[in-house]
């Protein structure tokens, strides 16, 4: 049996090697299916979070707080765009704490890159999470985020 990747000219992915077997709970029903969660401490309704989408320019205020409304409005998560634009300029914070401010209770996480964990150390964590009041920290490793 072949196993890894195959290569036979057209382009493959680790999906190729995985078979899903279809297994049906027939005895299962519908009312019976919780979509909430745990998670972190906060309680989610569904295992859901809007991903570090944006921040750190004056016209992504807007859209970090409609996104913040929307994870209130439907008890999810969401996370914040990498907040190095705000460690290096604070006129920028309210493009990251507006989302605090209209989703006080939700989960929200602060993000920031390695490369900035590298320069500014362990109070780059703190100062990212206390910018939005963050129930946790997302480290990234994409340069393009």
């Amino acid at each position: 049996m072949e196993t890894g990747p195959r290569w036979d000219g057209r382009r493959v992915n680790g999906l190729d090697d995985v078979t899903l077997l279809h297994t049906a709970i027939p005895e299962i029903t519908m009312d019976s299916v919780r979509s909430d969660v745990k998670f972190l401490g906060k309680r989610l309704a569904a295992p859901l979070l809007i991903s570090s989408m944006t921040g750190g320019h004056s016209e992504t205020k807007e859209i970090n707080k409609n996104l913040a409304i929307a994870a209130s409005e439907h008890g999810i998560g969401i996370g914040v765009g990498s907040q190095r634009a705000a460690l290096e300029d604070d006129s920028l914070i309210d493009t990251y704490s507006v989302v605090r401010e209209y989703a006080p209770n939700a989960f929200v996480y602060g993000n920031i890159g390695a490369p900035q964990l590298k320069e500014y150390g362990v109070d780059a964590i703190i100062r990212v999470s206390e910018m939005i009041d963050a129930d946790a920290v997302a480290i990234h490793l994409n340069f393009l985020q």
